[in-house]
């Protein structure tokens, strides 16, 4: 009789067919994914801005801190448990088999280290949309839109840091390059509607004298009822704005409130970068414009955005040319002119664009969450992936002219202004649910997240708090325009 097959080879039970194969699947796809995992932290440290895919659309990414470890110890587990039942007994080692299974994982490594690394640099634009050419935003910061109240127009100049200039006026050059806005009004507000955005209130913050007062770090001036301790670090007032520049500590957990008051809108500025190849941090751009404090912004770099509504200084830097936008796929916060904030949820509210340019946009922020409901209570759920604890950065509204900026330390390097480093910082950092009912507790009635991370940081005093381990596209500043 002809003997066919090994004689010392066992045909396995083919009852175990069904199971190998999804064994065998989970544990090839837990180690691709698992190497994909390995290489996006290695790029988020070294890429500042990687950590824009996690507020994408992009599936796997979100799910990465929960679904691979599961999937990893589910597939092992599997395999080792039909290894020891004897599923694989006598089958042999084929290693045509064995390099088909490695060809398919190495190019499903492949594709999506691609898909990932792309994603990150937002060349993956989406269907129908365009990105701002970046020579297209250099053209406009001489052409704000035709929004706001009109002012002299200064030499434009070509800074690592630039301010928008403000709207031109009624005898700019007819040559200059001015974009039309199909939503933006044709008039302007009323200059009595524009001033004095407190009032007669909070009189007592303001001097008609510039006056300065650095208080000494040690001296708690408050304890709260929690037990964190809140010390007056620095003070400044003069006739259009006021600053209060707090430090918090509640055991390991630090953060820095600067408290502020103005009357003329003009003291909230922004600066950014139009080359993102520019390395700038936060005290570089405050001293260029000379701010009394400053934070790092929602990280706007010309030409690296494809969808949502950008503004600085009253001029327009994305969507280019003034096109209608309707697509949002973070929560937006606009600033207007007449002082008023609103954050807009970019699941839940409709975000007209029309409406907002008919309403004098000053200041829009695209980066999110939005960290309160409008009654001002705490928020839960967020359209966001970043929640887990970090440094945090936030903007604070109270009402027209009374804003806060908040910097929460955490658990990244902290360097100081001359650029020491003073290893990690021993605060936790905090989550968004922790961020949120901060901002509750502090009585904002909108609250809005800005970059975060080694981003994170605070200028006031030729100081910094915070970690200013990494560049970033832009800053919010408080400057005294008089």
């Amino acid at each position: 009789m002809k003997q066919t097959g090994h004689p010392s080879r066992k045909k396995p039970n083919s009852k175990w067919k069904p199971l190998r194969i999804v064994a065998s699947v989970l544990l090839n796809l837990a180690i691709v994914l698992s190497a994909v995992y390995i290489l996006y932290h290695i790029l988020d440290h070294f890429n500042p801005r990687l950590h824009f895919i996690e507020q994408s659309d992009l599936p796997i990414v979100p799910s990465f801190s929960f679904l691979i470890p599961i999937l990893f110890i589910l597939a092992v587990l599997l395999y080792d448990l039909l290894f020891v039942a004897g599923a694989f007994k006598g089958r042999r080692f084929k290693k045509g088999r064995f390099f088909l299974i490695a060809l398919v994982d190495l190019i499903l490594f492949v594709a999506l280290s691609l898909v990932i690394i792309a994603h990150s640099c937002n060349l993956l634009m989406r269907l129908g949309l365009e990105t701002v050419n970046e020579q297209e935003v250099i053209a406009q910061l001489s052409t704000p839109i035709p929004t706001v109240a009109p002012t002299a127009t200064p030499e434009p100049t070509e800074p690592a840091t630039v301010e928008a200039t403000p709207a031109p006026s009624e005898t700019q050059n007819a040559s200059d390059p001015t974009p039309q806005h199909s939503a933006a009004p044709t008039d302007t507000p009323a200059a009595s509607t524009i001033p004095g955005l407190l009032g007669d209130r909070f009189v007592e913050k303001f001097t008609e004298q510039k006056q300065t007062q650095v208080y000494d770090s040690t001296n708690v001036v408050e304890t709260l009822s929690d037990g964190t301790q809140k010390t007056l670090l620095y003070s400044y007032s003069s006739d259009k704005a006021a600053v209060d520049i707090y430090h918090y500590q509640l055991g390991k957990l630090e953060y820095q409130i600067a408290d502020i008051y103005m009357r003329d809108i003009n003291c909230f500025k922004t600066a950014y970068r139009l080359n993102p190849k520019q390395n700038v941090k936060t005290q570089g751009y405050a001293e260029e414009i000379d701010a009394i404090v400053a934070t790092n912004g929602d990280n706007f770099n010309a030409g690296k955005i494809s969808d949502g509504l950008v503004i600085r200084n009253a001029a327009q830097l994305f969507p280019s040319g003034g096109k209608p936008q309707s697509r949002y796929t973070s929560d937006l916060c606009v600033l207007y002119y007449d002082g008023t904030m609103r954050v807009y949820d970019c699941k839940a509210d409709k975000i007209d664009y029309a409406e907002i340019l008919a309403n004098y946009p000053y200041q829009a922020f695209y980066f999110g969450p939005k960290l309160l409901n409008d009654d001002g209570t705490a928020k839960t759920k967020f359209n966001s992936t970043l929640g887990k604890s970090n440094p945090r950065t936030v903007l604070g509204y109270y009402e027209p002219g009374h804003y806060q900026l908040l910097v929460v330390l955490g658990t990244r390097e902290q360097i100081d202004y001359n650029g020491r480093s003073h290893g990690n910082g021993k605060s936790p950092g905090m989550t968004f649910e922790e961020l949120s009912k901060l901002c509750e507790q502090q009585g904002y009635a909108m609250a809005y997240n800005l970059d975060g991370g080694g981003s994170s940081s605070m200028y006031w005093n030729k100081t910094i708090f915070g970690h200013n381990d990494r560049t970033h596209g832009d800053i919010l500043a408080i400057v005294d325009p008089s």
